[in-house]
C-alpha cells in the first residue's frame, strides 16, 4: 500500500510539472522578445561593458599615422621561404601597411592567390594600397638590393 502511495505522490507531481510547463508555453506564446542593435548596447552598459567603435576607431589611428613624415617613409617587410599567406598578413599588419589581416586574407582567398605569395624582401610606403601590395608580393617584385 505504501508503495501505491509514493508512486501516486511521484506520478501526481510529475503530470503537474508537465500541465503547467504546457500552460506557461501555452501563454506565453505570441510573446516575441525582438533583441536589436540599441538594445544589447543599452544591457551591455548597464553591466560596465563599453563599445569599442566609440572610443577607439582604427581607420582614424591610420589615417593618422600617414602624416607627412611617414608618407615618405619606406617600410622594408621580408617574407621568408615557407611563409604562408597568414604569416605575411600578420607582417603586413604588424607593419601598419594593412588595416586589417582579415580583410586581408578575404581578398587574397577571393582571388586564389594564397599560394602565391612569392618570397623576399619587398618596399612599401604607408600610401601604399592593399591591391598594390598584393600585386607586388604575386609579380615578385623584390627590393633591390
Amino acid at each position: 500500500m505504501k508503495k501505491n502511495v509514493f508512486i501516486g505522490v511521484f506520478l501526481g507531481i510529475g503530470i503537474g510539472f508537465i500541465l503547467a510547463s504546457g500552460f506557461h508555453i501555452i501563454s506565453h506564446q505570441n510573446e516575441k522578445v525582438l533583441y536589436d542593435e540599441e538594445f544589447i548596447k543599452s544591457e551591455a552598459r548597464k553591466i560596465g561593458m563599453i563599445d569599442p567603435v566609440e572610443y577607439f576607431d582604427k581607420k582614424d589611428v591610420h589615417s593618422k599615422m600617414n602624416t607627412k613624415e611617414t608618407k615618405v617613409k619606406n617600410i622594408i617587410i621580408e617574407i621568408q621561404k615557407g611563409h604562408k599567406s597568414e604569416d605575411v598578413a600578420t607582417i603586413l599588419k604588424e607593419n601598419n601597411l594593412i588595416q586589417s589581416e582579415k580583410e586581408f586574407l578575404d581578398r587574397i582567398n577571393e582571388k586564389k592567390l594564397e599560394n602565391k605569395l612569392r618570397w623576399g624582401k619587398y618596399e612599401f610606403t604607408l600610401n601604399d594600397s592593399e591591391k598594390e601590395i598584393i600585386d607586388r608580393i604575386v609579380k615578385g617584385e623584390h627590393k633591390k638590393e
